[in-house]
């Protein structure tokens, strides 16, 4: 536009146009190279793949199975494991199996790490996750629970909670594969047995006694073969259940130690699997008179590295086998005072022990489930000494959820 035309536009009060300049054609750029995302573990081959998460502790598999469908087949596969036993990285991990009331089935957890996201967090970050219950198989509640290798075995007990009050048995067998959390159905017992039955593994074989009516059976005890998944039948030792105050029902109570079966209940008697008899306790007496005394029988109590550990009211004891005597478990600082307890979980956790108590909190309306783990350690060959690795609350339930009424095993994965 000229300055006169300018000038014009100006006048009449019209902006004034400006001459728009031709946009030149931008060169198109040289094609650059792709830059190349760095490869992912999951992109690794399987056998290098599966020889990195087999190094990884068992704790963390939850948390791993969350990060992608292949971590999640990885860390259920069979030949996880395998390889995990072959490089010697097999480790015993925590299950607990909850019941509530008016719930007709079972609860099952396994204690899990969760990373520590926030270093100002004092967490330990240990918690219980809930994992695959069997809902559709039975028994459904109350029955007895006991680890071989990898597999929990959940025996006998009550179809339903729909008679709480009353002597439910069956004879069902149910498996958890603690490897794949899955389960299956394994050969049932010769006689049905309620919850109140007593379950010990002695050189990896299974014996069930009492919980049935026919107490004068010879099937009142059996024992079970996982590798020919087969019962047989054990001598019956004739002994009289006797009554657990914190149950409230009449229990039996029995041990697998040193490659025998103690059982005590009115009576005290040990099986020894090698010669197929039963004898009296005989100079080992005093240690089961002061187990029942101090209500072992409401399993606060465990073995680890075949030591009888016992707790009652905050104090935790061990039998020494050489001087046959019950001696105090030194250190074990920093837990809280457990002596208002009457009771408490114990399971041995790979040469460690594990103490489980709650905290009941009915007017908030649920539970606080806690958890210890004490490793241990023996001194001057005649003291063992224990020391609070760890202490949190590892979950919180529904105050109809009692620990009392719960099991708690280890299994090696």
């Amino acid at each position: 536009m000229s300055s006169k035309a300018r000038s014009l536009a100006a006048m009449k009060g019209e902006k004034p146009l400006r001459k728009r300049k031709k946009k030149m054609p931008s060169p198109s750029p040289s094609p650059s190279p792709v830059r190349q995302e760095p490869n992912s573990i999951v992109s690794l081959p399987n056998d290098l793949l599966f020889n990195c998460i087999s190094r990884v502790s068992r704790l963390y598999y939850p948390t791993l199975s969350l990060v992608c469908k292949t971590f999640r087949s990885i860390v259920a596969s069979p030949e996880l494991y395998e390889t995990r036993s072959r490089l010697n990285r097999t480790e015993k991990c925590l299950y607990l199996c909850l019941t509530f009331q008016f719930d007709t089935n079972t609860h099952w957890f396994t204690l899990c790490r969760e990373p520590n996201k926030n270093v100002a967090d004092k967490s330990s970050g240990y918690r219980l996750v809930q994992i695959p219950s069997p809902f559709a198989m039975v028994p459904a509640q109350s029955s007895s629970v006991i680890a071989v290798g990898s597999d929990i075995y959940k025996i006998g007990g009550a179809k339903s909670c729909q008679f709480k009050f009353k002597t439910r048995r069956c004879s069902y067998v149910s498996v958890l594969d603690c490897r794949s959390h899955r389960w299956r159905q394994a050969p049932g017992m010769r006689l049905a047995r309620s919850s109140s039955s007593t379950v010990s593994v002695v050189d990896g074989k299974i014996y069930v006694a009492g919980g049935c009516e026919e107490y004068r059976s010879t099937n009142w005890m059996e024992v079970y073969d996982p590798m020919t998944k087969t019962w047989g039948s054990v001598t019956n030792p004739h002994i009289q259940e006797i009554y657990d105050e914190y149950q409230s029902r009449r229990v039996l109570k029995g041990l697998g130690l040193e490659g025998k079966l103690y059982m005590f209940g009115e009576e005290f008697k040990v099986y020894n699997p090698k010669e197929g008899k039963w004898n009296d306790i005989g100079e080992d007496r005093p240690m089961w008179r002061a187990i029942d005394s101090r209500s072992c029988i409401s399993s606060s109590s465990c073995v680890v590295d075949n030591v009888l550990f016992i707790w009652e009211k905050g104090l935790f004891k061990w039998y020494d086998f050489k001087v046959k005597l019950w001696k105090d478990l030194n250190g074990v600082e920093g837990l809280p005072d457990l002596s208002g307890h009457e009771y408490c979980k114990m399971v041995d956790l790979g040469g460690k022990i594990a103490v489980l108590w709650e905290e009941s909190l009915p007017y908030k309306g649920f539970n606080k489930i806690w958890c210890a783990e004490v490793s241990l350690e023996r001194r001057d060959g005649d003291e063992i000494w224990g020391k609070v690795e760890w202490f949190d609350n590892v979950l919180s339930v529904h105050y109809s959820g009692s620990l009392l009424d719960a099991n708690v095993v280890s299994a090696v994965v």
